[in-house]
């Protein structure tokens, strides 16, 4: 070995070791100053999970495994012509995109790896199909964050219906190969057992838990010491969904219009804490996610304009 690189691993070895003294004085600095107060959070994000995500996404885990296993849209020719043509979807994941969007995260994400992992999509299909497919459930949109957050079923089903335009805008914008797909000798069935369906929803469900408070006490940490209302807001919106909606919901009464088009953004983008859960799957069988945080932040900002749109043509009819 050359004295060029033992000086080389010396200095790597010097700077992992104080990055390891580093991390541990911080360790030692949460464990001792802030241990109550991310006590606190965490059990606020508990409370968020356990009140509106899981309730409202569960049931439809279980669904969707059951559709992904027998569903067959492919069979539906108008269906499966639109998708293929206007949306670029391959009649093969047709399934996997519509329980995707109805089911929720990472519902979506997960059943685009496999078919990937398996020989179903080619890497370029898979990487762009994987934030397409990939958005929050019916249920928590318009129950949990309409209903429950905000008090009003309308909001719910107008930010659900700017989220869906955004997915079809955004897989209109990024189709490259206008091309009709015809490969229907590959169609993503996984066999179906209910006791195995109910076992991997639970451990979604673990993952929603530990994934929503550990964002809650990294935004709480963050709004207690950040006073900048403006950066406040955007990390709000980049971090996670759940949070981020909740705390929009607070500027309602003052901004109603502000307050939704954040809570759309949030809603169409995902959160980086939903592409952290995606991307757990995604790296399971090598696919790379800079396109899906570019594709989803596109669906963020489209989301947020469809909604302002809609808020303007219908607040005057009473509906928002």
């Amino acid at each position: 070995m050359t004295d060029g690189a033992l000086v080389s691993n010396n200095t790597r070895r010097r700077g992992r070791g104080s990055l390891s003294l580093v991390l541990l004085g911080l360790t030692l600095f949460f464990g001792i100053a802030l241990s109550k107060e991310a006590a606190e959070y965490v059990k606020e994000g508990f409370d968020l999970a356990a009140g509106y995500v899981i309730p409202s996404s569960f049931p439809f885990m279980l669904i969707s495994d059951a559709y992904v296993a027998y569903g067959n849209p492919e069979n539906i020719k108008l269906l499966s012509n639109l998708a293929s043509k206007l949306l670029g979807i391959p009649k093969n994941a047709l399934a996997i995109f519509i329980s995707g969007n109805i089911g929720g995260f990472p519902i979506g994400a997960k059943a685009v790896s496999e078919c990937y992992a398996e020989g179903g999509l080619s890497r370029e299909e898979a990487e762009r199909l994987l934030p397409l497919c990939n958005n929050p459930s019916c249920a928590f949109v318009a129950g949990g964050v309409g209903l429950g957050i905000y008090g009003d079923i309308y909001v719910g089903i107008f930010l659900l219906l700017s989220v869906y335009l955004a997915t079809l805008t955004c897989a209109i914008l990024t189709v490259r190969k206008r091309t009709e797909y015809d490969n229907t000798e590959y169609i993503h069935r996984q066999k179906y057992n209910f006791v195995e369906s109910v076992k991997r929803s639970g451990w979604s469900c673990i993952n929603v838990f530990s994934f929503i408070s550990t964002f809650s006490v990294i935004m709480g940490l963050i709004k207690k010491r950040v006073k900048y209302e403006p950066l406040l807001h955007m990390i709000f919106a980049i971090g996670e969904v759940t949070n981020a909606v909740r705390s929009f919901s607070f500027l309602y009464e003052k901004a109603p219009l502000f307050s939704l088009a954040l809570s759309a953004f949030s809603l169409g983008f995902g959160g980086i804490s939903v592409g952290l859960q995606s991307s757990v799957f995604a790296s399971s069988c090598g696919l790379k996610m800079r396109k899906y945080y570019e594709i989803k932040l596109l669906e963020g900002l489209v989301s947020a304009t469809v909604f302002c749109i809609l808020y303007t043509i219908k607040s005057g009819c009473g509906a928002i």
